[in-house]
């Protein structure tokens, strides 16, 4: 799993795993893992040592991870 969430600090970068494993083991669906995280993401960014849980960057890392998790289905029609 990733462990670099573009966090200022390896504190940061654990705190942003800890609400992806999190979102992965509570969720069944990417959707709903998602909008749990980001959530999650927001509150962590109101301390001031993390104020960063909140930037692009971090969000895009945390969304990577997600999609790393819940791959999309890949459906072949078998025509003959």
């Amino acid at each position: 799993m990733q462990k670099d969430f573009a966090m200022f600090t390896g504190a940061g970068n654990a705190a942003v795993e800890g609400i992806v494993d999190t979102a992965i083991n509570r969720f069944d669906n990417r959707n709903d893992a998602w909008d749990w995280a980001a959530n999650e993401l927001e509150l962590l960014q109101a301390t001031s040592t993390y104020s960063e849980a909140d930037d692009t960057a971090v969000r895009e890392a945390v969304y990577a991870a997600l999609i790393a998790a819940y791959p999309e289905p890949v459906f072949k029609s078998v025509r003959a």
